[in-house]
């Protein structure tokens, strides 16, 4: 969160700064009852994205060295109340007047232009309670080597008994080379009153704008500041944070005393008490608080933001009241996504039936992938006109496509002919285009481009061997494959029968036929079972529809029959 005052001088000071989802306690004490006008940042230097340069959760007993440069006194414990990265926060305190000093190591920040500082803190939590005079200090080296405070928490707050976020963006003056930051711990003299502070959840980020529309919403409460009242604040339709916001809260009340604070949540997360030592009696008051992203994600989740203001017990009713509560950030940045996919490979498998298609883009339309129009297998008969191109003489024949199966893990179509290939020149065409004259829109991806350079096509020829198979050759190429007993079996009996039947001789060519196809019925389930790969089933596929043409062209010979006389002039015919 970040406090800005207004010194009335043209000059500003930053007193301290708060983040959402971080929540900041306390101010800088200030004297005086001249009303002060605290102004905020513009928007550019408030909505960011982030990177984190520095991160320590305390999830040991010992500092870190690789994070801290120089520790004095100060120690990790679990003494803190509900830390978030429990069981252990670090802890500081007074220590006898010298106070404790918990230093970082050097952090190169001098390529950034906006770095925020981020901790979670607790004032008292389970060990003592720090009184007024008892702060925590923030402060970073400067080029010069000298310590820089930027922000502080007053000891004289309330006592947590749960964590409140800050966050701080870092002047310009610390985006150097040699930047460190430290907290330190204002003490007294007395040996015996401690003045614990618990820190947690330390993060240092780059932010840049997230480059996306800024959004923002306001609204107004009057009359209702003062003691016993719960200011309710529902900020309904908010979109998806694309960086960091700024909550920012213009109160008119009774708040000009020490104990004369708000309480401020988001959905019940504590962020901070604001206006301790801060506020003006019926003038208006200002704090700007950062909203880390991850913060906004979880809060605007749902659409809706509540924010909630609990006056201390001694804001009264003294006078007229208001608060008005701003929240801005930017929404994600649009993409327009206009990269066309592109098509890597296209195979055809050993089955000589089945093409795997392999996209390189990573968000294509499912829908259009497998629309069964968006595909063409075409089987050259030869190049008529003699341009060199058999594809482009008319008399081409289409293969029908039986199927087209996606899938975006791996960014694969499986396209199915409705026949296995046989020998020829077969041309795979993918309609990539928009041209509606093929009665196909194309294939896309989610943002409608269609495919690099428009229709795809490949050219694949299919040789079927000159040696002739005969069933024989088919059960001893099924008995190679190392099956087990009983699916050898199941495989072979249809040839075994077919096998006899051609040994008969006597003209069964159609129930030979069918028995082969009953074969390649049981190696395509084989296949789904995975009891044979690919290529085995696309090897004894071919033989099977070699074959099988085969007995198409040389049916099954009749052998002549030979008629037997027997007893009482029966007739029995042996074929």
């Amino acid at each position: 969160m970040s406090l800005v005052w207004n010194q009335g001088n043209g000059s500003a000071a930053t007193l301290f700064s708060r983040p959402a989802g971080q929540s900041a306690s306390s101010k800088e004490k200030r004297t005086g009852n001249k009303p002060r006008e605290l102004n905020v940042e513009s928007l550019e230097s408030r909505v960011v994205l982030s990177s984190t340069l520095f991160s320590d959760t305390f999830d040991q007993t010992a500092f870190d060295a690789a994070n801290w440069a120089g520790v004095q006194n100060a120690t990790i414990d679990d003494v803190g109340i509900g830390e978030p990265s429990a069981p252990y926060a670090a802890r500081i305190n007074g220590n006898t007047g010298t106070g404790d000093v918990l230093e970082s190591a050097v952090i190169d920040l001098s390529g950034h232009s906006r770095v925020t500082l981020t901790y979670l803190f607790q004032r008292g939590g389970g060990g003592n309670m720090p009184e007024s005079g008892n702060d925590l200090v923030v402060e970073f080296r400067d080029a010069s080597g000298n310590w820089v405070e930027f922000d502080r928490k007053v000891g004289n707050g309330p006592n947590l008994n749960e964590f409140a976020h800050q966050t701080t963006l870092l002047p310009q003056e610390a985006l150097h080379q040699n930047f460190q930051f430290r907290f330190r711990a204002t003490g007294n003299s007395n040996a015996v009153d401690l003045d614990d502070w618990f820190l947690d959840d330390i993060e240092v980020r780059s932010v840049e704008s997230s480059g996306g529309e800024v959004f923002s919403v306001s609204q107004t409460q009057t009359n209702t500041l003062f003691f016993p009242n719960l200011l309710t604040f529902d900020l309904t339709n908010v979109p998806t944070p694309g960086g960091d916001g700024t909550l920012t809260i213009r109160a008119v009340g009774d708040l000009s005393s020490t104990l004369e604070n708000l309480e401020l949540r988001a959905e019940g997360i504590l962020l901070d008490h604001i206006f301790i030592n801060g506020g003006v009696d019926h003038a208006e008051s200002t704090i700007t608080i950062v909203l880390p992203q991850s913060l906004l994600e979880t809060l605007a989740a749902d659409g809706t933001i509540t924010f909630t203001l609990r006056p201390s017990s001694l804001v009264s009713n003294t006078g007229p009241s208001s608060v008005t509560l701003d929240l801005s950030y930017e929404t994600p940045p649009v993409v327009t996504d206009t990269e066309p996919p592109v098509i890597e490979s296209a195979e055809l498998q050993p089955d000589n039936q089945t093409f795997v298609v392999q996209f390189e883009h990573d968000d294509l339309d499912p829908a259009t992938v497998e629309d069964v129009a968006n595909y063409r297998i075409l089987r050259a008969n030869g190049d008529a006109n003699g341009d060199g191109d058999p594809f482009n003489d008319g008399d081409e024949t289409e293969v029908a496509v039986q199927s087209v199966t996606f899938d975006p893990s791996t960014n694969q179509a499986t396209v199915l002919a409705s026949t296995v290939l046989a020998d020829g020149l077969f041309r795979l065409v993918i309609d990539g285009d928009d041209a509606s004259q093929d009665g196909s829109g194309g294939v896309t991806d989610l943002a409608g481009n269609h495919l690099a350079g428009g229709d795809f096509t490949a050219d694949f020829e299919r040789t079927v061997s000159d040696e002739k198979f005969e069933i024989s050759d088919l059960k001893e190429a099924t008995k190679e494959l190392g099956l087990s007993r009983r699916w050898e079996r199941f495989l072979t009996r249809p040839l075994n029968f077919a096998d006899y039947l051609v040994g008969k001789q006597n003209g069964r060519t159609r129930a030979v036929i069918r028995l082969l196809k009953v074969y390649q019925f049981r190696i395509d389930f084989a296949l789904a079972r995975d009891k044979i790969s690919v290529a085995e089933h696309g090897q004894l596929s071919e033989m099977t529809s070699q074959i099988i043409e085969e007995f198409r062209l040389n049916p099954i010979p009749v052998q002549e029959c030979r008629r037997k006389w027997v007893f009482w002039h029966h007739c029995r015919r042996r074929c």
